[in-house]
């Protein structure tokens, strides 16, 4: 498909402001998609966890080892590569600090769209622009998780895919080939997920009858098991890693349908709401322009198949988090808008504000998912603060016991803080114990205050020191 080319592109971005403009003026002054980019929230507990796994593998704990391998290393591995590359040491890292390594990787994610071939420059350009501007459709392309990883590495896979079919010489098509499996094996290794969405992509091809079995898909299998063999093991150094890679695997089976602790169910279908509305937007706009070209001749055919399998795979399995939408939301961003650009400015502005209208209001229905209270965390960040500084009975140190909520190791990182039961943790000027009812505890030499995390879930009980009162809860 060769779109003709647009007569006047300044006025996509003119479109743009209007459509940032009519989404303050029907009353999104602070829409959580831009909210999240630039009035950051306290971190998730899925960021804590990647800066856990981070700080242990620059300790030289394992990743095969760790409680939170599952989590797979590739961006605790950006973390380590960052904080060398700045001299940032892991207690010295902000929360912006840790998000801008989910922005670079938002910005390769974007960037897979001046590749695409077949589509001219200026289409190209604004739909990169504009998936960066919203996040890729969703406020998890600001936050330090995992996902913009693997979705970035999807999106460049087939874009890689796509030029490679492009190719004029055998030579071309066996090198964009390889490419393309070095993507694919990095959004391995980052999330088990990507397996489900590889199978989906050849069951894409063969839907829209492209051919793929050649003698190029040789060098394409080689990148993609050499690119995953090298993150999974940690540049090397991990070799168990592969088979943790697996038991990962295993776990997900129990976990996606349901039959694990682990299972999260929605709490709304919202986000799945958005996200089918989302999808029909774009087959919309693919009816529209090319109402008269017939099924799998069309360039938007594959990737509307493609991100249809994966949204009905996720609809369909009981286990239910917003997050696993992203990738619904942010590859149509770089693989479909570039195709469904340069019509005329008046289309081109239209679907683009319609897209970012709809990125912003449903960015309220994706961003609330395991919220950290920003409130209660920041007055006890501040009380702990005051009680380091006022103690006076030797060395200050926090017991946090019978396991804790994933933000408190970031945000106690300043302190010495001991997890689970050691020695010294009944005498710890504070502790911290899950508040499993309502009942408050009696505990010699201790006053005791609450705290709550997170709505829902994750309160504790605070025993503060005797004599320390005034400074800590007396506040």
């Amino acid at each position: 498909m060769e779109p003709a080319a647009t007569k006047k592109p300044w006025a996509v971005f003119v479109g743009v402001l209007l459509g940032l403009l009519f989404v303050s003026a029907v009353g999104l002054q602070d829409p959580p998609l831009f909210r999240a980019q630039w009035s950051p929230q306290p971190l998730h507990a899925d960021e804590a966890v990647q800066w856990s796994l981070a700080k242990e593998l620059s300790e030289g704990v394992p990743y095969s080892v760790n409680a939170d391998r599952f989590h797979g290393p590739t961006l605790a591995l950006s973390l380590n590569a960052a904080s060398k590359l700045t001299g940032t040491s892991f207690t010295e890292m902000s929360q912006s600090y840790l998000r801008n390594i989910a922005g670079f990787y938002l910005l390769l994610l974007s960037l897979a769209a001046l590749a695409l071939p077949g589509v001219s420059l200026w289409s190209r350009l604004t739909a990169a622009a504009f998936c960066l501007l919203v996040g890729g459709g969703a406020p998890f392309g600001f936050y330090f998780v995992q996902e913009v990883l693997l979705v970035a590495g999807l999106a460049w896979g087939v874009v890689l895919w796509l030029r490679s079919e492009a190719a004029l010489s055998p030579e071309g098509r066996g090198f964009w080939r390889l490419l393309s499996g070095l993507a694919f094996g990095f959004a391995l290794a980052c999330k088990v997920t990507a397996a489900a969405y590889l199978f989906f992509f050849f069951v894409a091809l063969m839907v829209v009858r492209k051919p793929w079995a050649d003698r190029h898909l040789a060098g394409f299998l080689l990148g993609l098991v050499g690119s995953w063999v090298t993150f999974q093991s940690v540049g090397f150094t991990d070799v168990h890693g592969l088979h943790t890679w697996w038991q990962q695997l295993a776990r997900s089976f129990g976990v996606a349908s349901g039959h694990s602790g682990d299972t999260l169910t929605a709490v709304s279908y919202w986000p799945w709401i958005w996200a089918a509305l989302w999808l029909a937007e774009f087959s919309l706009q693919r009816y529209l322009r090319e109402r008269f070209v017939p099924f799998r001749s069309s360039a938007a055919d594959f990737i509307l198949v493609f991100v249809g399998l994966i949204f009905v795979f996720h609809l369909l399995l009981p286990y239910k988090t917003p997050w696993l939408l992203y990738g619904v939301m942010a590859l149509p961003l770089v693989l479909l808008v570039p195709a469904q650009l340069g019509g005329c400015w008046r289309k081109d502005g239209l679907l683009l504000i319609g897209l970012l209208v709809s990125a912003a209001y449903a960015a309220g229905d994706f961003a609330d998912h395991s919220k950290t209270d920003r409130m209660s965390l920041r007055v006890f960040l501040g009380r702990v603060d005051d009680l380091s500084g006022a103690y006076k009975e030797g060395k200050f140190y926090i017991a946090v016991e019978g396991g804790h909520y994933w933000p408190l190791p970031y945000y106690l990182r300043m302190y010495p803080v001991g997890y689970g039961e050691f020695p010294q943790a009944a005498k710890a000027p504070l502790r911290l114990i899950p508040a499993t009812d309502a009942s408050e505890p009696v505990v010699p030499g201790y006053a005791v205050s609450s705290l709550t995390l997170r709505e829902g879930g994750d309160r504790y009980w605070v025993l503060v020191a005797k004599g320390y009162e005034s400074v800590f809860i007396g506040k």
